[in-house]
């Protein structure tokens, strides 16, 4: 019996051995960002990936794009460039180029709703030019633009969205697909405000204001500084611990929207003046996100989930709406921020 157990466990071993890719680190190529264009009917695929060729170790990653008609053989021809299968496994975000998003990410995001080694918690990014012209800059690594998705709970600047989120968001009836701009300054990555989607094409981009004012209705982030006036001086401040409570109904027709910020506040400057500075940071937070739900609100464009809301506290009014976007557009929003400092 003894002898059998150990002959099976050889059998399974090798079995299992021959069905494993026995494909070494050197062959494989390590995808660390994707950026994906669209132009006169074809994609473009930029990928940087991790140099695994010791015979050139002082390179730590490789850029390299391919084109087809459609996303897997854009891939297809980069694979036939270096020879070197795709690993997935590790890549950090997906940057949509400009022309793309204007022209509709619905086809090109199948390919990564529907190949399994495409991780779906991968953070989608719009790029407000061509994404292989800020994946080429000189200088720059994946780690660049992860390292601006990564400051997105803690800047107040940054927003990022997963795959799933964003492809949940631009088929939903109610909701609107909205992600993080990634802009350039001085030849390097930086956060660039809040693209807007309708349905799958981008429509609208979001200043760095607005944007932080959306994310600060969106419960998504602290603020690392922001500036606001005591005693006639400058103060920067703090937020940290921020949390939002939304409460959505509909009354005669019309979307009443009540929006409570709360948080913990810290001034750097140094001053006595708590009451007045507790006053002079809500009435910044409260600006911040007025103007961001006003300007989401004149184009009927709900980033805040509202229609979701609605739904699950009242299912037979939300069932009535026969136009969610003209609801928003013409909806009463109410904000009150309150800070403890």
């Amino acid at each position: 019996m003894k002898k059998f157990l150990v002959l099976l466990a050889a059998v399974l071993s090798v079995c299992f051995m021959q069905g494993c890719d026995s494909k070494q680190l050197n062959e494989r190529m390590v995808i660390q960002g994707i950026g994906i264009d669209y132009s006169d009917n074809r994609y473009s695929v930029t990928v940087m990936y991790m140099n695994t060729d010791a015979a050139n170790p002082d390179v730590a990653y490789k850029t390299v794009a391919g084109k087809g008609k459609t996303v897997t053989e854009a891939v297809a021809t980069i694979v036939t460039k270096n020879g070197m299968d795709p690993l997935y496994s590790h890549n950090s975000f997906i940057l949509l180029g400009n022309g793309l998003c204007k022209q509709g990410v619905e086809e090109a995001m199948e390919f990564f709703a529907g190949f399994y080694q495409c991780r779906p918690s991968v953070n989608v990014l719009a790029a407000d030019r061509q994404a292989n012209k800020i994946m080429t800059l000189k200088g720059i690594t994946p780690h660049t633009i992860s390292n601006i998705v990564n400051s997105k709970h803690t800047t107040g600047r940054t927003l990022a969205v997963p795959v799933y989120e964003f492809l949940s968001d631009i088929i939903n009836d109610t909701t609107t697909a909205c992600t993080g701009v990634i802009t350039v300054e001085n030849n390097v990555p930086c956060s660039g405000g809040i693209a807007l989607f309708k349905h799958d094409r981008m429509y609208k981009v979001l200043d760095k204001e607005q944007s932080m004012g959306v994310m600060l209705v969106r419960g998504d982030t602290d603020i690392d500084a922001e500036v606001i006036s005591l005693t006639g001086k400058n103060k920067s401040f703090t937020l940290s611990q921020e949390k939002t409570e939304i409460t959505v109904k509909i009354s005669r027709g019309v979307l009443y929207c009540d929006i409570s910020i709360k948080g913990e506040a810290s001034v750097y400057e140094y001053t006595n003046q708590n009451k007045e500075q507790a006053k002079s940071i809500e009435k910044r937070l409260n600006e911040l996100a007025e103007k961001a739900v006003r300007v989401c609100a004149d184009s009927g464009a709900d980033v805040f989930n509202l229609g979701k809301r609605l739904r699950q506290s009242d299912y037979s009014a939300y069932r009535t709406i026969d136009s969610w976007a003209e609801l928003v557009k013409k909806g009463v929003y109410t904000v009150k921020s309150r800070v403890n400092i």
